[in-house]
């Protein structure tokens, strides 16, 4: 076990270096300095991948007991619906348990509270069944009365990082263990935003205020219970059997940390078990001992735009050209170092959605000089700026090698690098030829305002100024789509009018990692939603003590 005397000491001394809040951008900044690729790789060397280790881990003996150390900000309510903090929430999701879930591999929703649900033939109401003999910690069973008040929770809460869960809800009732939600019209991705932790009612009814005792002392049905919380210092959950089983460790002890900086720190000072980064942190990371690194697939989608209004660009073959010559493997193994996951279209390869049989642009110099040549080009179209963020280091390679790969077809590129803020002034102006840009696009793509015409004016991000009537129809019906055979179609359909016309070219989605220190054994599962989904399966390697 480990020991923790000198923790405060050491915690406070990070608080006094720490940065101050971060920033999040639609277009990624990723302005945090980054060691060189040396460095990360040297860090890479000690890492053990989960999935290469699966077999090693079969053969281990699992055992019970042990404490995992996380961290998170200083929480204002321990009410995950009136929660603001985004880590607040990664933690309280060890406590409450979600009406829907994600699955990991998939990207696909599951039920979890529910049970299961059925969608009417106008694709306006969803009717869902909630589980039966489920309780919350306190014994109590959990029924859809305690849906539908989280609901009206979210409802008069409009900075709960869950208010997407009423979009496009025009009503909302239970009927016995069924609760029913009625939408103004289609929505196909409800499920995405039906994915929010349900609360006890007859706990929280009139007791929803910070001021009040159980806003920081959680009742939940999750794996982890709530146990004692010391002010601005730490949160204390136990074990709990819950309807997914009970889990191996013991307790989990949550240490309060004012920033990203200070987990980066207690991470590598073995002061914590656990961290999830990204791979801006990742050239960072100084950690010496054996860690265990897992991949969490994510929807931050990396690419290449065009600017339509430049009379080159509306060319096709000269886009299918630029697309056959970005080399996607190379950018993704020796840049990112294998963290991400090649794709053209915005939809993530693993995900359900995902179409496997769509032209990919894998690098091909022949069929880049092929298209190029179908593009009949004069000599003085083939000069065009690559406009790329100054503070992106990542970002500045794979501009200047996707430059070296365009100049060998026979194109003069110039990179041009600019900070963030001009650079995202160009974007918005249309002052470029070409960008290089990432875009999150969070739990649900919003395609709309990235693909459609409508995301050309203020407030969108389609950048490109991509306009096209047969794209918007397909995207429209996506987010239409009155079941999920017809949600599965129209997905498939953009995507191949998408490879087609190369409004952009994709170049991969950016993962995630989650960290775990050497003492931390067991099947990792996390996923876009949850970075401890599936915790139940975790275990503490016990350190055995000498005679």
């Amino acid at each position: 076990m480990k020991l923790y005397k000198g923790i405060l000491i050491f915690l406070a001394c990070l608080m006094l270096s720490a940065c101050g809040n971060e920033k999040e951008e639609n277009i990624e900044s990723n302005t945090e300095t980054v060691n060189t690729q040396a460095d990360a790789q040297n860090t890479e060397e000690t890492t053990v991948n989960n999935t290469q280790t699966t077999e090693e881990n079969k053969a281990e003996t699992i055992t019970e007991g042990g404490e995992l150390v996380l961290s998170m900000r200083m929480p204002k309510t321990l009410n995950p619906l009136i929660n603001e903090d985004a880590t607040v929430d990664d933690i309280l999701k060890l406590v409450f348990e979600p009406l829907f879930t994600i699955d990991s591999e998939s990207l696909k929703p599951m039920p979890n509270i529910a049970s299961n649900y059925s969608i009417s033939e106008d694709g306006k109401t969803i009717y869902i069944d909630i589980k039966n003999d489920i309780y919350w910690h306190d014994g109590k069973p959990i029924t859809a009365k305690d849906v539908v008040f989280s609901l009206d929770v979210i409802k008069q809460t409009p900075t709960s990082l869950y208010v997407n869960a009423l979009y496009k809800v025009e009503s909302y009732s239970s009927k016995g263990n069924q609760v029913i939600i009625k939408y103004t019209e289609p929505y196909s991705f409800f499920m995405y935003n039906l994915c929010f932790p349900v609360i006890p009612s007859h706990y929280y009814k009139n007791n929803l205020s910070l001021e009040s005792s159980q806003s920081l002392k959680p009742i939940g049905s999750g794996s982890f219970k709530y146990s004692s919380y010391r002010l601005a210092n730490y949160l204390i959950l136990e074990k709990t059997t819950s309807f997914k089983g009970t889990p191996y460790i013991n307790t989990i002890k949550v240490l309060i940390t004012p920033d990203s900086y200070t987990d980066l720190n207690a991470f590598e000072k073995n002061i914590t078990n656990s961290i999830s980064i990204d791979f801006s942190s990742w050239g960072n990371l100084n950690y010496k001992r054996e860690k265990i690194s897992t991949g969490i697939t994510s929807n931050n989608f990396e690419y290449l735009g065009f600017n339509f209004d430049k009379d080159i660009f509306k060319n096709v073959e000269f886009r299918k050209a630029i697309a056959y010559a970005i080399p996607k493997d190379e950018i993704i193994n020796n840049i990112y170092l294998s963290k991400g996951q090649k794709a053209i279209a915005p939809i993530n390869p693993n995900s359900f959605l995902a179409y496997k049989d769509i032209e990919t642009y894998d690098y091909n110099i022949q069929k880049a000089m092929e298209a190029l040549g179908k593009a009949n080009l004069t000599q003085d179209m083939i000069n065009i700026n690559l406009l790329v963020n100054l503070e992106n280091k990542e970002r500045i390679e794979t501009a200047e090698l996707i430059q070296k790969r365009l100049n060998q077809i026979g194109l003069n590129v110039n990179v041009v690098k600019k900070p963030f803020e001009e650079y995202k002034n160009d974007l918005q102006t249309g002052n470029f030829d070409m960008f290089l840009a990432g875009i999150d696009f969070g739990v649900i793509p919003n395609l709309q305002n990235f693909l459609m015409s409508s995301g050309t004016g203020e407030g969108g991000i389609n950048y490109q100024n991509f306009k096209d009537s047969r794209m918007d129809y397909l995207v429209g019906n996506i987010y239409t789509a009155t079941s999920e055979e017809a949600f599965l179609k129209s997905s498939i359909e953009m995507q191949q009018y998408f490879t087609e016309q190369l409004p952009v070219v994709g170049i991969f989605f950016k993962d995630k990692i989650l960290l775990t220190d050497y003492t931390v054994k067991g099947e990792k599962k996390p996923n876009i939603y949850n970075q401890y989904n599936n915790i139940e399966k975790w275990y503490i390697e016990q350190e055995v003590e000498n005679d």
